[in-house]
């Protein structure tokens, strides 16, 4: 399998501070889980080790013991952890993502992920952040699925898709 999904930041207080639709990105979330776990696809769940006072993961998911969680400590899900070299010795070659916050985390991760040589496959309805004080999250979240709805970067790179195409084989 050369698929994973990895989940970035679904902690308990980020989601209760109330992101734009929250509780649907959640509901996605949990279903690309379960569609991931159904084709066997390793699933990666991140976590920001800034996160308080709750930091863990919405119980929703479901953590098994075969999936992966990463700790991380910038916007950047492969800085400072093993990520890069868990995907590699598994010969992952593309990532599916969804999570928080996309002008931070999600957008560097793609990113980052793409210049790393993974093809990144970012799910245009599964992703979240807050309203900032320029820009609402509806705004903003169309507009990071604009830019990177094909963005090329070396060997990988980072395409929008809708929820209803995602497949894990």
């Amino acid at each position: 399998m050369n698929t994973v999904l990895i989940a970035i930041d679904l902690q308990n207080s980020l989601l209760e501070a109330g992101p734009w639709q929250a509780a649907q990105v959640m509901e996605r979330a949990v279903a690309l889980v379960a569609a991931a776990r159904a084709s066997e696809a390793p699933v990666v769940f991140v976590k920001d080790r800034r996160v308080e006072p709750d930091g863990a993961l919405d119980a929703d998911l479901q953590v098994l013991p075969g999936d992966l969680v990463v700790e991380k400590s910038f916007c950047d899900t492969f800085l400072h952890t093993p990520l890069d070299q868990w995907l590699r010795d598994r010969g992952v070659t593309r990532l599916v993502v969804c999570g928080m916050q996309t002008d931070y985390c999600i957008d560097t991760s793609c990113r980052r992920a793409a210049s790393l040589g993974y093809t990144v496959e970012l799910v245009r309805e599964a992703h979240t952040t807050f309203d900032h004080e320029s820009l609402p999250a509806e705004q903003i979240i169309a507009h990071h699925n604009r830019i990177l709805r094909n963005f090329p970067a070396g060997d990988g790179s980072v395409r929008t898709v809708p929820m209803d195409q995602v497949a894990f084989t």
